[in-house]
């Protein structure tokens, strides 16, 4: 067999393989493309305003130190850090906070006593970028019960 005759063949396989997630069972997850697999490509949203939510944690420690609350600092991931912590710090759960506190205070020389946490929005408007700071929400350290 010639060159050309793989080259075609093997054309007809990549083309013909296209087929196989049409074809087979894909459970609930995915119904179509491989790539869909990725929120980015299935989760498509309605054009409208393009809105960018920064959240930021702050402790501030016995001796009013304050410092920034990191990912890093607690052993998480971003996106993990963010859905333990952040956003529901930013929906007013003290739960979380409380957990966080005791996340960090665990082997730490000086505790912190106070999480605060502050959320800016950027939204894109015709004019400009338009910033809309929310009132910083503040967690103090629960009560040692003995």
């Amino acid at each position: 067999m010639s060159n050309k005759t793989w080259i075609s063949l093997f054309i007809l396989l990549v083309l013909a393989l296209h087929a196989v997630p049409v074809l087979s069972y894909q459970g609930v997850r995915q119904t179509r493309w491989p790539f869909l697999a990725w929120a980015m490509y299935a989760k498509s949203y309605p054009p409208g305003p393009i809105i960018v939510t920064m959240r930021k944690i702050v402790g501030t420690s016995a001796g009013g130190k304050r410092e920034e609350v990191t990912p890093k600092m607690v052993g998480l991931s971003k996106p993990a850090f963010r859905n333990a912590y952040g956003v529901p710090l930013g929906k007013d759960d003290s739960a979380a906070a409380r957990q966080l506190m005791d996340r960090i205070n665990r082997g730490r020389r000086e505790s912190l006593v106070e999480l605060r946490s502050e959320t800016i929005q950027y939204r894109l408007t015709d004019t400009g970028v338009a910033v809309d700071t929310a009132p910083a929400k503040i967690f103090p350290a629960s009560p040692v019960t003995r």
